[in-house]
This record gives structure tokens, C-alpha cells and sequence, in this order.
């Protein structure tokens, strides 16, 4: 394989320095096999091609395996389908099935959804994880992010300004793994409980992870939370960026507390870096 700068000059996997893509064509759309480990197809975005494709044409090929199954262009297929045109495609050799995200993701981006569609295939050799989070989706009406993090073990105390993303990054790319699972659902629970409360907040990513947080500190009471989270709901109406939502739950939280040992809580001597 040929290299320029260490990086391998390869297309669909044939070297460039032996041989060039071809582009076929067929008009029988139904020699293509559509994935059930690929993402779900999203008809406005079929609708939108079909405009596109009767004023430009088909600008880019759709990208098939050796068996004609389509790894990335689903939606192209199905748009010259409804039109009747023939579709274009190159095939991809030795395509895993790990190359679908990546393809599918330069185009229209990948929700959430679809990774988890994805990654809890059987196709998959992390599928079991990714089960995991299918049915704890179900069962918890959180914040996506939010279930991320719980499941992540909610070891994550990063913020966007040291350059901590967090699990996402391994959720999507098909590596992440359920740490503690009983945990999870306890503090799961118990944000549902609290949305029950204060359901505006809880909608909020960003509350949520300040709430996983917080609920970690010395003398913090779940029950007082409840409490104190309906009476002083209005503490949140400025919060900006994490470390705000953060001083704001501590606010809500001690708001008209005497200070008494094992009332109020603190969050200067643990901190969140």
C-alpha cells in the first residue's frame, strides 16, 4: 500500500498506486440489501435528495460491500428508487460492519439513536453493552447524556475547558462499557423522582450532572434536595456554563439551611476540576 506522510493512500480499500475506483450503475434497486444495523431511514432526508437528485443528479455514489449490501447511501438508494433512476455505486472491499458509523457520519450526522441502533446489533462484538444502554433508555426519561454518564460510572468530573468530553466519544465509537449498573439505576431513579418535582430542570443536561455531582458530597440528603429543589427552583435562571450550574444547586440546596452541622453542604474542599 502506498503512503505519504505515513498516512495510506487507499479508497474503499484498493491502493491508489495500483488501481481506480469504478463506478457502476444498475437500475434494478432491488439487487441492494439495506442493513438492519444501519440507522433507521429518515424520509425527509430521502425527500430532500429526491429534489436534489432531479436538478443535479446523483452526485455522489452510494458505497455497497462485495454482496451488494449498502454501507453508506441508504437514502441516495432510496431517493433514484422513488424516482426510477438508475443509482450509482462503488463497492468497498472488505468493508466491517464498524465502517458503516464511520461512512454515515460524514454525511448527515448520526443522532444518539442511531449509534445505539448500531453498536446493539449482534452484529457487533459490544453488543451486550450496548443493550444495556438500549434498555436503560427505555426505562429512564433522562437526558441522553445524562444515562451516558450514569452508565460511564460517573467518574467524569471534566469540563469542556480541560479538554474532558467526557464518554460520549467512546459511546460513539462503539467502545464504551457499563460500570456499575446498580448504581446507575439508584441515581437514576432518583432523578426521576425529582423530575417529577421540578421536570424543567431535569430536562436539562447540564442540572442533572451537577445533581450526580453534588449527590456524591458529605452530609448531602436526597430528601432534602427534593425540598429545597421545589422551594428555590428560581437559583437556576442564570446558569451558563457547568461550574455555574454546579454553585447553584450548593445555593438552592443551603438556601434558608441554618448552619448546623450535617444540614448544609459544601463543595469548596471537594471541588470539580
Amino acid at each position: 500500500m502506498s503512503k505519504t506522510n505515513g498516512v495510506m493512500h487507499t479508497i474503499l480499500g484498493r491502493d491508489l498506486s495500483k488501481s481506480v475506483v469504478k463506478v457502476h450503475y444498475e437500475s434494478n434497486h432491488s439487487k441492494f440489501t439495506l442493513l438492519d444495523n444501519n440507522r433507521d431511514i429518515d424520509q425527509q432526508h430521502v425527500d430532500k435528495l429526491v429534489s436534489s437528485i432531479k436538478k443535479k443528479g446523483q452526485l455522489m455514489p452510494i458505497i455497497v460491500n462485495e454482496k451488494l449490501e449498502v454501507h453508506e447511501g441508504q437514502h441516495r438508494l432510496k431517493a433514484c428508487e422513488e424516482l426510477g433512476v438508475p443509482v450509482g455505486y462503488v463497492i468497498n472491499v472488505k468493508a466491517t460492519s464498524k465502517d458503516i458509523a464511520i461512512m454515515n457520519n460524514t454525511q448527515m450526522g448520526w443522532k444518539n439513536k442511531d449509534f445505539l441502533k448500531h453498536y446493539s446489533h449482534r452484529s457487533h462484538s459490544n453488543s451486550a453493552e450496548y443493550n444495556k444502554i438500549k434498555k436503560f433508555d427505555e426505562d429512564y426519561p433522562l437526558p441522553f447524556h445524562t444515562k451516558i454518564m450514569l452508565l460511564s460510572g460517573m467518574s467524569y468530573q471534566g469540563t469542556a475547558r480541560s479538554g474532558n468530553r467526557g464518554p460520549m466519544p467512546l459511546f460513539r465509537s462503539g467502545d464504551f462499557k457499563v460500570i456499575d449498573l446498580p448504581k446507575a439505576k439508584e441515581v437514576a431513579e432518583q432523578l426521576v423522582e425529582l423530575k417529577g418535582i421540578v421536570p424543567q430542570l431535569v430536562s436539562i443536561n447540564r442540572f442533572c450532572i451537577s445533581f450526580i455531582r453534588i449527590s456524591t458530597l458529605e452530609h448531602f440528603s436526597f430528601e432534602l434536595a427534593l425540598k429545597q429543589m421545589e422551594k428555590n427552583h428560581d437559583q437556576f435562571i442564570h446558569c451558563k456554563n457547568q461550574e455555574s450550574w454546579d454553585f447553584a444547586f450548593v445555593e438552592a440546596y443551603n438556601y434558608k439551611l441554618r448552619r448546623v452541622q450535617g444540614k448544609r453542604i459544601s463543595i469548596k474542599k471537594e471541588g470539580f476540576e
